[in-house]
């Protein structure tokens, strides 16, 4: 069976590497065959293409564009291209991941060959791309693709129960599949048990100030408790200088070090067994809809993943068995949160242990494709009853 697999970013963006690249992966371990097209060359990799780039063993085409940095300019001919690599493909089934432009053209052997379409959503793209300030022409282009794109696949997964509810709202006949993010446990060091130290850690970007200012709020609290307490922030992005100067507003810049653009691999050199790890969200629609994949990356480093009650995040971490929820925007309760797993060693170092366990269980790729190649499997038949014209009921 052959797949092919379409996304709107550069094989190395994180929007493309840590969801589209690992389906792949896992239909090519269920027996599939896939082949992935993506642009060669946009701002996720500073438009210097790689033409010798490989995701082996899934097979990857880089159809030829221009290399400006207008989107507008360099989209024309990338449409013509992959258009015709997509025509000629052939596949048994197109997984169809974040509606754009650029992936939309996927529908077409739908039209064209009754090639069955599973569409990927893992957020609110659309949405993002509006709370990011970008303009409002793309914006509504990507929503058009949207919306287009979820009528007309044959069946949609979905990255979170928000979602589902959204889809089959809409679409009540439509199969859905929910698959999180995920991780692949192997790719993390297993964090050595010891005793607990006092420390508290950020990853991720930082394009807005929100993300970890309900963090920052907290720590003046925390440090007038447990003053050895010390603070990492890792990650880069636009609001980064705002956070630092909150820092030093709050006086704890003496408390936090701000590593900058940092990858997970290094990441990891900075976290040790339980360390409180953050993932503060807003309770706004596009984190209800989100899958965050920090909290599996904290999982699977043995971390002590702290998460805001929005969405699934609260199941993710098995309602304080594998991490701790508390409600969004309260630095007050976050606060105590902190400063009960600071002070109890015993608990943080049991949260550790369960969270590396779900990160290797129910959050592991290898769990996710399982269910993802039934999925997809049966998205095939159906399609073979209505060629054939069986009627099983």
């Amino acid at each position: 069976m052959k797949a092919l697999l379409l996304g709107s970013a550069s094989y190395k963006s994180s929007l493309t590497y840590f969801r589209l690249v690992a389906v792949g992966r896992q239909l090519i371990r269920h027996g599939w065959s896939a082949t992935m097209i993506v642009p060669s060359a946009d701002k996720y990799n500073h438009f210097i293409p790689d033409k010798t780039a490989s995701l082996d063993p899934i097979k990857l085409v880089q159809p030829w564009q221009l290399l400006t940095k207008s989107p507008i300019i360099n989209l024309v001919p990338y449409l013509f291209t992959s258009l015709v690599q997509i025509l000629r493909n052939r596949s048994d089934i197109i997984y169809l991941y974040k509606p754009t432009p650029i992936t939309i053209l996927g529908l077409l052997p739908k039209l064209l060959f009754r090639t069955p379409v599973i569409l990927d959503l893992d957020d609110l793209g659309s949405e993002v791309m509006r709370l990011q300030g970008q303009s409002n022409i793309q914006v509504k282009l990507v929503a058009a693709c949207e919306n287009l794109a979820l009528r007309y696949a044959s069946a949609v997964v979905v990255a979170s129960s928000y979602l589902q509810h959204m889809v089959q709202t809409r679409y009540p006949h439509k199969p859905v599949h929910i698959m999180s993010n995920g991780v692949d446990p192997g790719e993390f060091a297993l964090a050595p048990a010891a005793a607990p130290r006092n420390h508290i850690y950020y990853f991720g970007a930082i394009n807005r100030l929100g993300l970890i200012e309900e963090l920052l709020r907290a720590i003046p609290a925390t440090l007038a408790v447990v003053p050895d307490t010390r603070v990492t922030i890792m990650g880069g992005g636009s609001a980064l200088d705002e956070a630092v100067n909150l820092a030093r507003a709050l006086h704890i810049d003496q408390a936090i070090t701000f590593t900058g653009w940092i990858d997970m691999v290094d990441a990891q050199t900075h976290t040790q067994f339980a360390d409180i790890a953050i993932c503060c969200q807003p309770d706004i629609p596009t984190v209800r809809a989100a899958s965050n994949l920090k909290v599996f990356q904290y999982m699977a480093m043995g971390s002590v993943p702290v998460v805001s009650d929005v969405g699934d995040l609260k199941s993710y971490v098995q309602d304080g068995k594998a991490g701790v929820a508390v409600p969004a925007g309260n630095p007050v309760i976050l606060t105590e949160a902190l400063v009960e797993l600071l002070q109890d060693t015993k608990r943080r170092s049991t949260i550790a242990v369960a969270a590396r366990k779900r990160s290797e269980t129910t959050y592991s790729w290898d769990t996710l494709g399982d269910g993802l190649d039934q999925f997809a499997t049966d998205t095939l038949q159906r399609r073979s009853r209505r060629v054939t014209g069986v009627n099983h009921g």
